[in-house]
């Protein structure tokens, strides 16, 4: 059993914000900067680059910002030019030219879950991505494919449920990464970073 990944996030409705980074023990800060209305230069995320992950995320996907497809194919690509890590939608992917490789791809169901043959797609499409990452949501089913997921080299994968520790139990199949926050919850279900990190190093001493 590995030990997944603790990603903090943070949203960021500011430049400024982005100084807290360094103050957060997590393994990786995931900036959403979805929630911005004044966006950080890639320049100024070079120094923390081996500590954050970068999120835009659409709202069709969970996201709450107001920026257009060009602004984000821009800003991302840009990310890719400086090794900056970044999480960029599957479904963006389909319609944008953007770097994917050593990035993280994901894909939300909310409302309805995956076929398997649509997640045997995306791990093949996808395969150098850093992890392919689906989360489902709370509706009949949604543990078998999230069993299935785990069978998948690379994956982070993770149930929209109320229950925290289901959350965190589920990732402890294999999951490449475990999503928590740093204020308040930026998904259904997430833990505090400092809760997940306690319950995770008590799993995994040492």
């Amino acid at each position: 059993m590995n030990r997944p990944l603790i990603v903090a996030s943070l949203p960021v409705t500011r430049p400024d914000d982005i100084k807290r980074v360094k103050e957060i023990d997590a393994d990786l800060v995931e900036l959403r900067l979805d929630y911005s209305h004044q966006f950080p230069s890639p320049l100024d995320l070079v120094p923390l680059k081996h500590r954050i992950m970068v999120t835009l995320r659409d709202r069709e996907e969970g996201g709450v910002g107001d920026f257009t497809d060009d602004f984000k194919e821009d800003y991302l690509n840009r990310l890719a030019e400086l090794n900056i890590l970044y999480d960029v939608e599957a479904s963006f992917l389909s319609r944008r030219r953007v770097q994917f490789k050593n990035k993280v791809v994901s894909a939300h169901y909310f409302r309805s879950l995956p076929a398997r043959d649509e997640i045997d797609h995306l791990f093949l499409r996808y395969g150098e991505a850093f992890t392919v990452k689906i989360a489902v949501g709370n509706v009949p089913g949604y543990r078998e494919i999230l069993s299935y997921i785990s069978t998948k080299p690379n994956s982070t994968f993770m149930p929209m449920s109320p229950d925290p520790l289901e959350r965190l139990g589920i990732s402890l199949l294999g999951s490449k990464l475990l999503y928590t926050y740093v204020d308040s919850p930026t998904a259904t279900g997430q833990l505090h970073y400092l809760e997940a990190k306690r319950i995770l190093n008590c799993l995994f001493p040492g």
